[in-house]
């Protein structure tokens, strides 16, 4: 631990590295601040909103951290449609640590085990031709209004040839498909 004064106020700056096997490291810091500079807790309200908002994550141990963690850079429904094995989640967090995540020990450990839960290696494509709306929000992640509208848009258009006609569709961003394109099949 190493304490520096800067501006009056205290802080304790704390630098770690966490094992989490097959030679896989997490290095972490933290920064405390005085007690009046440190952030409070979120409000219900706000962590209300934080679980609507991410409804499309399964419910458990380790689903608030990932929310708070990685929704500092990215949407963290990005893992829905990536499933990985543990030595694959294990790889993408250290990568996102080296990045700049922040997070203590525990929580990269609670956010590996959420991953390696609920979100397991691909093993089969969705025909994005075939796919019931409830299919597309299920296995490949998207919101309800966005699976309504691939199906609407098909029905309405023929079906789709690549992932690049699937950007066509309203309501979806190209980065959402792209997120996706590994998962999807058009036969």
């Amino acid at each position: 631990m190493m304490k520096k004064k800067r501006s009056g106020a205290l802080r304790a700056v704390w630098c770690g590295v966490l094992f989490l096997g097959a030679g896989i490291a997490i290095a972490s810091s933290a920064a405390l601040a005085a007690p009046t500079l440190q952030q409070a807790a979120p409000p219900a309200a706000a962590q209300q909103k934080s679980n609507s908002q991410y409804a499309v994550l399964p419910d458990g141990p380790g689903k608030d951290t990932l929310v708070r963690v990685c929704s500092k850079c990215h949407s963290p429904t990005n893992v829905v449609a990536n499933g990985q094995t543990r030595d694959g989640w294990e790889d993408t967090l250290t990568k996102m640590a080296g990045m700049g995540a922040s997070a203590s020990d525990e929580e990269f450990t609670e956010i590996l085990d959420y991953l390696v839960k609920n979100f397991p290696p691909v093993t089969k494509k969705i025909n994005m031709n075939k796919a019931t709306a409830s299919e597309l929000e299920s296995q490949l992640g998207f919101t309800t209004k966005q699976a309504e509208s691939i199906v609407a848009y098909r029905e309405k258009n023929g079906a789709f040839k690549t992932s690049d006609d699937v950007k066509h569709v309203p309501d979806l961003n190209a980065s959402d498909v792209d997120a996706r394109r590994n998962r999807m099949t058009f036969q």
